[in-house]
């Protein structure tokens, strides 16, 4: 009999056990997701704010529209003047003087600003970018690098949100097909607009690039440019035709992989164009 109730009794706690484990695994989802949905949100009024003013009208109402019709398609320049249209940076700044650029990489899902925190190069990895809390975190650089994208190699990060969002669509460039076709993205700055033609895609490691790696000297950054275009990792994707020196201005875009823990994913770039925009 006692054999029996002491069965009943570890096969309870048991169960209450696995309860327990149940309801936190779930109360810890839910929490999860309602924060990057908040998270998401708040981007896209960044980018309402971003965009909210377009150039020839006086309140911006009309430029709204335009975006709101073709979110993430630059509006029509207006006759004679074909520069591309820009980000409202003060309106940005008056949010969060973080806020110094912004990246765009068509027909993904990236559309974000990047930031950079004083003193604090993790700060973004789970602040957003209106300084809360939250996993999916924010698209920032590190204070190594300035915010002009002048240096020899900058390096952005962002995380691989199971939902798509942030730098989670990068992992589309490990498709061969997706990677040939978009061969550019864009990063604005206040009045310029920056096209970087991307020449390699690939897996690496959790090597800090910036500190691995010497990008102050031309020796070290031909080194650095050699390796990459030698092929760094398996499935790796390369423009063979680009041509990057030592001179070039380039971009390292980094994210996680999912199926392996120290792993990342890097999109790399080269400057091709600096122009200003009409904002």
């Amino acid at each position: 009999m006692r054999d029996k109730k002491g069965t009943h009794r570890f096969w309870g706690v048991l169960f209450y056990l696995a309860l327990m484990v149940t309801i936190v695994s779930a109360s810890y989802a839910g929490v999860r997701f309602c924060s990057n949905l908040v998270t998401e949100q708040s981007y896209e009024r960044l980018r309402d704010a971003a965009e909210a003013f377009a150039v020839g009208t006086k309140n911006g109402q009309q430029g709204k529209e335009k975006n709101k019709a073709a979110k993430g398609v630059e509006r029509e320049s207006e006759a004679g003047d074909d520069r591309p249209e820009g980000i409202d940076f003060a309106e940005l700044s008056s949010i969060n003087p973080d806020i110094y650029a912004w990246i765009r990489i068509p027909d993904t899902q990236i559309d974000y600003p990047v930031l950079q925190r004083e003193e604090d190069d993790t700060y973004y990895l789970r602040h957003n970018s209106s300084g809360r809390y939250a996993f999916a975190g924010s698209i920032y650089t590190e204070e190594a690098n300035s915010r002009d994208f002048k240096d020899p190699m900058t390096v952005l990060y962002g995380h691989n949100m199971r939902d798509g969002s942030m730098f989670q669509n990068l992992h589309f460039f490990e498709d061969e097909t997706f990677f040939a076709e978009h061969p550019e993205f864009f990063i604005y700055l206040p009045g310029y607009r920056l096209t970087y033609e991307i020449f390699a895609a690939y897996r690496f490691d959790d090597t800090h690039l910036l500190g691995a790696f010497d990008f102050s000297k031309k020796k070290g950054r031909r080194a650095y440019i050699r390796e990459v275009f030698a092929g760094i990792s398996m499935g790796q994707n390369t423009r063979e035709d680009v041509k990057v020196t030592a001179k070039d201005k380039l971009v390292t875009l980094s994210t996680c992989t999912s199926d392996q823990a120290d792993g990342r994913y890097l999109v790399q770039a080269v400057l091709k164009k600096k122009e200003k925009t009409r904002q």
